[in-house]
C-alpha cells in the first residue's frame, strides 16, 4: 500500500500522511525501484517536475512514527530532477546517515514528520525549499528540483539523546582518573583528574547500564558524547551542537568500544595521545543502535 500527498509547507504539520492508494508512483512523480534497504534507481516521467513539495510513501513501515525535531538515521539518494546519477548517495557509501530534522533543509523538515521507521519515502522538493540559490558542489543550480528516496532506519526524540535516566549505576567510574558532570538523562560532561597519569591504551568503561538494544558488530550507533584534553582543552560536546552523531561500527574507531553494550548506557573512554594530538577523556552516552 503507498500513501500520497501533495504538501503545501502552510499545510504539512496538520496532515499525517494517512491516506492510502495503491499501484505506481503518483502521477507526475519518478518510479522508484527496489525493495526497502536496496539501492533505488529513480525513472523519470516526460514532463516537467511538480510545482510543489510531493510526498509519497513508496513502502510503509510499522515501526515509531518520526516527530518533528527527530534525529534519524537513514539511507537516501538525493538527485536533481531528470538527472543521470545522484549527487548524493549513503548507499553506494555503504554508510548510513545521521541527522537531525532541525539541521537540514526545509523539504525535509516538511516531508519526514510524520512517517514512521521502516517506510521508504519518495521525496520531490521544489527549489524553495531546497537550495534555492544551488548549491555548485552538489552540482545543484538555483531553480533545480530535488527528488529524494528516503529509507528510515531509526529516530530519535530530543528527550533521548542522553543515556537512560534510570540506568544502573556500575560502581565503575570510582576506579577512574576521572569525574564525570551530569545526570544521567541529561548532558554529561568529563573532569580529569588532577595529576593523573595519561592513558596509554583505549579504554571503554560502562558506568552506568541502559536497557535497549545492545550495539551489535556492524551497523550504526547514535552516540551524544563531550571529551576533554589531558591538557585542559576542551574537545567538543555533541550536546552544544544540540543534536547525537551516527557513527559506523566495525570502522576500527574508538566507538567499537561499544559493541556489545546496551543502548542507554552511559560510558567513559580513555584514548592515549596520538600523532602530537594529547590523551583523551570522553564520556559517551549511547543514544540508540541501527542494525
Amino acid at each position: 500500500m503507498r500513501r500520497h500527498l501533495a504538501l503545501t509547507s502552510a499545510a504539512i504539520l496538520a496532515l499525517s500522511l494517512a491516506a492510502c492508494g495503491s499501484g505506481g508512483s503518483a502521477d507526475g512523480l519518478p518510479e522508484v525501484s527496489g525493495d526497502f534497504s536496496e539501492q533505488p534507481t529513480l525513472t523519470f516521467p516526460d514532463s516537467d517536475p511538480p510545482a510543489e513539495l510531493q510526498v509519497e510513501v513508496v513502502s510503509e513501515g510499522d515501526g515509531d512514527e518520526v516527530a518533528e525535531g527527530d534525529y534519524l538515521v537513514a539511507n537516501y539518494i538525493g538527485q536533481v530532477w531528470g538527472a543521470e546519477s545522484p549527487f548524493n548517495d549513503s548507499f553506494a557509501a555503504g554508510q548510513a546517515a545521521g541527522f537531525s530534522l532541525d539541521m537540514v533543509i526545509e523539504g525535509w523538515k516538511q516531508s519526514l514528520p510524520g512517517t514512521h521507521v521502516g517506510d521508504r519515502v519518495l521525496i520531490s522538493i521544489p527549489s524553495e525549499l531546497g537550495y534555492p540559490d544551488g548549491n555548485e558542489s552538489a552540482g545543484i543550480a538555483a531553480g533545480d528540483t530535488l527528488v529524494f528516496v528516503v529509507d528510515v532506519l531509526g529516530a530519535f526524540g530530543a528527550d533521548k539523546f542522553s543515556a537512560q535516566a534510570d540506568a544502573r549505576d556500575t560502581g565503575e567510574l570510582a576506579g577512574l582518573p576521572v569525574s564525570v558532570s551530569g545526570d544521567l538523562g541529561a548532558p554529561a560532561s568529563v573532569t580529569i583528574t588532577a595529576g593523573a597519569a595519561a592513558p596509554t591504551e583505549v579504554s571503554t568503561t560502562m558506568i552506568a547500564e541502559g536497557s535497549g538494544d545492545a550495539v551489535g558488530e556492524t551497523g550504526t550507533v547514535v552516540v551524544s558524547f563531550s571529551a576533554t584534553g589531558w591538557d585542559g582543552a576542551a574537545g567538543g560536546s555533541t550536546w552544544d551542537l544540540g543534536a547525537p552523531e551516527a557513527i559506523g561500527v566495525g570502522a576500527g574507531t574508538v566507538f567499537d568500544g561499544l559493541i556489545g553494550l546496551p543502548s542507554g548506557s552511559r560510558v567513559v573512554s580513555l584514548i592515549p595521545e596520538s600523532e602530537g594530538t594529547p590523551a583523551i577523556a570522553a564520556v559517551i552516552d549511547i543514544v540508540g543502535y541501527v542494525p
